[in-house]
């Protein structure tokens, strides 16, 4: 399996019985490909959000030309909405969920990730940070390719 290239699904899940649960998320991109995230919801007391890259770097076109590596958008401190134009060769975004609980920026735990569903084009991703006692609502964000 290559990371960023390959979505990853979440074993501990699995082993519940839920296989539809994503660890890392990836998704097919154009080059220069203008993608909205839009965050919807957050039903966490703690700090949530999302990290986010591409092979050749994320660029968020409203704060200036720079381009990242890779970018954290926290709920909180984010646009409700944003667009971010991606810099690929390989032709893949990946992403998943970031969370705070007062001690640093932390993400891919056991328990963590995302479940996914398509609607009128939207990508809706429902988040969870820790433990498997979930409805999955920690931070929901929808992804559209513009």
């Amino acid at each position: 399996m290559d990371i960023g290239i390959e979505r990853i699904y979440n074993k501990a899940f699995s082993e519940t019985g839920m296989s539809n649960v994503i660890k890392w998320e990836v998704q097919p991109i154009k080059d220069q490909q203008i993608i909205k995230i839009k965050f919807i919801n957050k039903g966490s007391l703690h700090r949530q959000g999302i990290w986010l890259s591409t092979d050749m770097g994320i660029e968020i076109p409203t704060l200036s030309a720079e381009i990242y590596p890779s970018i954290n958008l926290w709920e909180d401190t984010s646009p409700k909405e944003i667009l971010c134009k991606c810099h690929s060769k390989n032709g893949y975004l990946s992403f998943y969920n970031i969370w705070d609980k007062g001690n640093g920026r932390q993400s891919q735990s056991y328990s963590s990730g995302m479940i996914v569903r398509e609607q009128e084009g939207k990508i809706i991703y429902k988040c969870n940070d820790l433990g498997f006692e979930t409805n999955f609502d920690d931070l929901v964000f929808l992804i559209e390719k513009l």
